[in-house]
């Protein structure tokens, strides 16, 4: 009987350094999962957008530009979240153009339409930066620059801060790290640890003033309510926050975020008093 109960338990041991070995070494094929297609502004039915080459792969895009249609309007750079890719969330470009507010939203390495490069936090950083520059070089000043975020396109917003300054973040469904979510998720290994792209939205936001405009449903399953809250209750500057009840992981814009954040652009047009 102690034979095998020690050798029940040696193939334990093997069975779990076997799977914590897979689980690393393929890590990034559970945090990105990007759509096998790409569809093109005219594929979605979205007027007015135009495709941008990627600087440095010009066989890629950068993303896609809307510019806004007065000078006093601001732009608003979009991260789409985990699963989408750069058209996905045509239908909010195209409330937030009616409105006259200008739209660059990034394509990300490794997804469709971007560059054929590794999905990792340090390449989709590098072309947020790209993407903010280039609508900087469009004449659209920092005070007009706003970041938009949902989902894994948050912790993209949350790391861009660190190296360029929108006038106000918006946070959708955001998480504190992808490093806790991981533990969230594979309790049993130490998966926080192991994480490589940890998207520490936390630490990212920890010293900044930016003003924050947080959303979050309820009944979020993909990223529970209580991260989210974590992640807004520990930012120290000025910030808001929006608790959609019974509000699920994709479905924020269409059960009253749209009139929250289209009232929070429209500010950014009225002179301070």
């Amino acid at each position: 009987m102690k034979k095998f109960s020690v050798r029940f338990l040696a193939t334990l041991a093997i069975l779990y350094c076997l799977a914590l070995a897979a689980l690393f070494s393929l890590q990034r094929s559970v945090l990105y999962i990007p759509p096998s297609i790409y569809l093109t502004p005219t594929g979605v039915n979205l007027n007015g957008a135009i495709e941008v080459t990627h600087p440095e792969h010009p066989n890629s895009l950068l993303g896609w530009w809307m510019p806004p249609k007065k000078d006093d309007a601001p732009v608003v750079l979009f991260f789409h979240g985990n699963g989408s890719a750069v058209y996905s969330n045509y239908d909010i470009y195209s409330a937030l153009h009616m409105k006259g507010i200008g739209v660059f939203a990034l394509a990300y390495p490794g997804y469709p339409g971007g560059p054929s490069l590794k999905t990792t936090q340090d390449s989709l950083t590098a072309a947020a930066i790209e993407g903010y520059d280039y609508v900087a070089r469009q004449g659209i000043d920092a005070d007009k620059i706003v970041f938009y975020g949902t989902s894994l396109g948050a912790g993209i917003a949350a790391q861009l801060t660190q190296h360029r300054r929108p006038s106000i973040i918006i946070m959708e469904a955001p998480f504190t790290s992808a490093a806790d979510m991981a533990q969230l998720r594979f309790p049993i290994f130490p998966a926080a640890a192991l994480t490589k792209d940890k998207f520490k939205s936390d630490k990212a936001l920890a010293r900044s003033d930016i003003p924050l405009l947080w959303l979050h449903g309820t009944h979020d399953r993909v990223i529970p309510f209580h991260i989210g809250e974590t992640l807004f209750e520990a930012y120290g500057g000025p910030k808001a926050a929006y608790k959609f009840d019974g509000g699920q992981h994709t479905n924020i814009w269409y059960v009253g975020g749209r009139e929250i954040i289209m009232d929070r652009l429209a500010a950014l047009r009225r002179p301070a008093d």
